[in-house]
């Protein structure tokens, strides 16, 4: 048992993947490992470039089978023409990172709505009053005083 299944919490940042993975096992377990590994490791399997663009929506094996399964793509609109081009990579790279053939079929959906983009956050810049500023121009200390300069020049620019 490590230190991390001790704590429920923790304080730190965790991967998106980490915290998908123990969620979404349960619903894709009928799928099998392919399933659950194929969200979870989407953009280390295809590509950056070609996740920004896609997503897999659903997996489905034959009836009895773990192999030869039918992967279905939601792609941006747009975006569908290049992913076909790119089909005989993206099965490709799929068995390489599986190490067996877990699909045999792609199917490209224009179902995909791009996430909204984060709003823009004007940054404003403070002004401190020169009051502050020349504060500093009593300390004796020369470190501190451009220390203490830096920090007033640091603080009027966020």
């Amino acid at each position: 048992m490590t230190i991390e299944d001790k704590r429920k919490y923790s304080f730190f940042p965790k991967k998106l993947a980490g915290c998908i993975e123990p969620l979404t096992r349960p619903v894709l377990k009928s799928q099998g490992l392919a399933g659950s590994r194929i969200l979870t490791d989407w953009e280390s399997i295809v590509g950056t470039k070609l996740a920004r663009h896609c997503i897999p929506e659903k997996l489905s094996f034959p009836k009895g089978s773990k192999t030869g399964g039918t992967l279905t793509i939601s792609v941006e609109n747009g975006f569908a023409l290049e992913l076909q081009h790119m089909h005989p990579i993206i099965m490709e790279r799929l068995a390489g990172y599986f190490g067996y053939q877990a699909i045999k079929r792609i199917v490209i959906s224009h179902s995909w709505v791009p996430a909204p983009s984060a709003p823009v956050i004007k940054k404003t810049k403070r002004v401190l009053p020169p009051e502050i500023k020349n504060l500093v121009d009593d300390v004796e200390d020369a470190e501190l005083k451009a220390a203490l300069k830096s920090l007033a020049e640091t603080l009027s620019e966020t």
